[in-house]
């Protein structure tokens, strides 16, 4: 009888290093025609959210400027770099990310943003 392994072909994965965030192509598809975003942090329960921004809200000045994250396209990927941001992280995790931290993400469908789980370190 076989026992079938985990693939990560449909995983959301992000990755946490010294200076970027990294999402894996699953998590990318959803910010395919995105350059911008914001990034919550949820202390107490350890959970990092990051909201697509789209340009209709930025027209719209729906959120403040100084709030938003460039998101850079690669192909099969997205990231966002901030030093800034990923020291803050860094402490929230309490895990050196000069490592390259991966950690397992969903995309919440009400709330309209990916939400990282910073306790569900991968492997």
């Amino acid at each position: 009888m076989f026992q079938w392994l985990k693939g990560n072909a449909y995983s959301m994965i992000v990755t946490l290093s010294d200076n970027y965030i990294t999402l894996n192509n699953c998590a990318a598809n959803r910010f395919s025609d995105i350059k911008w975003c914001l990034i919550g942090l949820d202390q107490k329960n350890k959970r990092l959210a990051i909201k697509p921004v789209t340009k209709k809200d930025i027209d719209l000045g729906i959120y403040p400027s100084e709030k938003l994250h460039k998101v850079n396209l690669g192909r099969g990927y997205a990231r966002i770099a901030n030093k800034n941001l990923m020291k803050s992280l860094e402490e929230v995790t309490q895990y050196p990310l000069s490592e390259n931290a991966k950690y397992s993400a969903s995309f919440d469908d009400n709330e309209m943003m990916l939400i990282v789980d910073l306790t569900s370190k991968e492997d």
